[in-house]
């Protein structure tokens, strides 16, 4: 089976998520993973299966997916495919599904949330102080606090097992 992961990330998490996907689709299949911000996707009519994904920032996915889909709506609708996210707040998932995507457009394979980070060690200038008080809002503690013990956003290795293993079993 020929496959496309194609995806945008800003700081990483996408591109890491994206990676693993592919590690995990990669052992019987023919696979292409492209970076949209490096190089353009080709079309979805080369494929058997597609996959899109993006980081959500302020709280919208990137141009280039937007784009990708509406160029390539006819062609995704005749294949597998699916959509997955990576945000730093999982809970609004389904709003920025109904936001961000074209109401008529519905991939077979369904959206998917791969969960997101918010390390400060990853950004710079302001987004940094503005991670930094998210995570401080999350928490309850200064971002700096040790102890701090609770739950911040992460990768749900588990979403992305899950989206592969339907893959393989369709």
């Amino acid at each position: 089976m020929k496959i496309l992961i194609a995806y945008t990330s800003k700081h990483g998490t996408t591109a890491e998520c994206a990676r693993i996907l592919a590690e995990r689709l990669g052992v019987s299949n023919e696979i292409d993973l492209v970076d949209m911000k490096k190089r353009s996707a080709d079309s979805a009519g080369k494929y058997d299966t597609v996959i899109i994904g993006s980081s959500v920032r302020m709280a919208k996915v990137s141009k280039q997916v937007k784009r990708y889909i509406k160029d390539n709506k006819e062609a995704l609708a005749d294949k597998q495919c699916a959509v997955f996210l990576c945000c730093g707040f999982p809970d609004e998932f389904e709003e920025y599904v109904d936001t961000q995507f074209p109401k008529d457009f519905k991939p077979s394979l369904g959206y998917h949330c791969f969960g997101g980070e918010l390390k400060p060690e990853k950004v710079r200038g302001l987004e940094k102080l503005l991670v930094k008080a998210i995570r401080s809002s999350i928490t309850g503690h200064d971002f700096e606090d040790a102890t701090y013990t609770g739950s911040l956003p992460e990768i749900i290795p588990e979403h992305i097992y899950m989206l592969s293993d339907k893959i393989m079993n369709r």
